[in-house]
């Protein structure tokens, strides 16, 4: 198996460009800045804590955000150097942030079927007799099956 590619969104090191968006509209946690991130993606894409944190980090290291310890929580605030780079690399970030949205946006359906197996999969896990359990299976992998042939013809 192939390990889950991000979406080339954040392969091209955008993240970074989406906290620091984020961080311009207020202080955050890293929480919040998921959230944050989440939303402005769709739902499409939920940034994982270990591909955030490093990258707030980082960006932190480069004096573009600071930490403040409030409630035993890390609020990150963007810097007056934060908001410089945000403006000069703008315009080229936000092309590419659209022609990956864009690419997000027309797997729209596809994502919606997905999400909606799962979360029934998952909401009646604990339900399911031996019987269905097995009958389930099979169609996932006789799915999985069609769905690689699909991919790869």
């Amino acid at each position: 198996m192939f390990p889950p590619r991000r979406p080339a969104l954040f392969r091209r090191g955008i993240l970074r460009h989406l906290i620091l968006r984020s961080l311009n509209e207020g202080p955050k946690h890293g929480y919040e800045i998921i959230k944050s991130l989440s939303e402005e993606l769709g739902g499409f894409y939920r940034p994982s804590t270990g591909a955030v944190y490093p990258v707030l980090q980082t960006l932190e290291e480069q004096g573009y955000v600071t930490a403040e310890e409030q409630e035993n929580k890390k609020v990150y605030s963007i810097t007056p150097m934060g908001k410089k780079f945000l403006e000069e690399s703008g315009e080229k970030v936000k092309d590419l942030i659209e022609k990956n949205w864009a690419l997000l946006r027309d797997k729209r359906e596809l994502n919606r079927e997905i999400r909606s197996l799962a979360s029934l999969i998952i909401t009646n896990y604990r339900d399911l007799t031996q019987e269905k359990d097995e009958k389930i299976t099979q169609i996932l992998r006789e799915t999985r099956r069609k769905i690689t042939e699909v991919i790869f013809e």
